[in-house]
């Protein structure tokens, strides 16, 4: 089982009965910055592209799943700016990782 899978399996468990209310976003996660494998989970769940169906999804979030996701960005809130803010930014055909990244960054900023 690879670190993501095991990182998915922790954060359910996490989540409880909430886990099942995103629909889980798809991306290559070798596209992802070694750095942010961790996150991976998170923007899996959080990384809705549709504005609407993420605010949805934040405001039936539970107080402590907030708490933690907005924990998470914190910690990584550099290397999210250095991936993020970088040339993948400009590109007009960004991978899907990093739209799941950038949904997810929205989505904690939103909460």
């Amino acid at each position: 089982m690879n670190m993501s899978n095991e990182s998915t399996i922790a954060m359910n468990e996490k989540y409880g009965e909430f886990a099942s209310a995103s629909g889980n976003v798809a991306f290559n996660e070798s596209d992802v910055p070694e750095k942010l494998v961790t996150l991976i989970p998170y923007a899996k769940f959080w990384g809705l592209a549709d504005d609407w169906a993420r605010e949805q999804l934040a405001t039936k979030a539970p107080e402590h799943v907030k708490t933690e996701l907005k924990q998470m960005i914190a910690r990584y809130d550099d290397v999210l700016d250095e991936w993020l803010a970088g040339d993948e930014a400009a590109s007009a055909n960004p991978s899907d990782a990093y739209v799941a990244f950038s949904a997810m960054r929205m989505c904690a900023d939103f909460m």
